[in-house]
């Protein structure tokens, strides 16, 4: 099985989104952005959703899925620029690394220093916050080491 192959079957099929749309109405959840991708029974959830609760709803609702061993949560909540929320880096000594994507496997774009401040941008939900620091550099970092100013 060839590259193409591989992610042709990691893509899911307008039935596979219907069922995965028509589960999270039955719950009560709309989320009008969804992407998913089903691979060997993992499902990884992409979209904007408006509070934390909603998004594990949704994960809970969508492990339901005929198929679904495992759901991979990259759900976001909704951008927080215009309310101008600032964090604290509260690392114990060292810079704060800000990655490309929620997870320590992403590679590190930048650095906040220590006892900084940075803007949060998104809250997202699987424990990681989209910030933008002092200089401008943007990316996602552990909430583990935020306070709210």
């Amino acid at each position: 099985m060839g590259l193409f192959d591989k992610l042709a079957k990691a893509i899911t099929t307008p039935q596979e989104k219907a069922n995965y749309v028509g589960l999270l109405k039955a719950a009560g959840i709309s989320i009008p952005n969804l992407g998913c991708s089903l691979e060997k029974g993992v499902l990884s959830v992409t979209g904007t959703v408006t509070d934390g609760a909603t998004a594990e709803a949704a994960v809970a609702a969508l492990k339901k899925a005929p198929g679904v061993v495992e759901v991979k949560n990259y759900l976001e909540v909704e951008d927080l620029t215009s309310k101008k929320i600032m964090m604290k880096v509260m690392t114990k000594s060292s810079n704060l690394n800000i990655r490309k994507g929620p997870g320590t496997t992403f590679d590190i774009v930048g650095k906040a220093a220590h006892h900084s401040q940075v803007q949060l941008i998104k809250k997202m939900y699987n424990g990681w916050y989209y910030i933008k620091a002092a200089d401008g550099t943007e990316g996602f970092c552990s909430t583990e080491y935020l306070a709210q100013v």
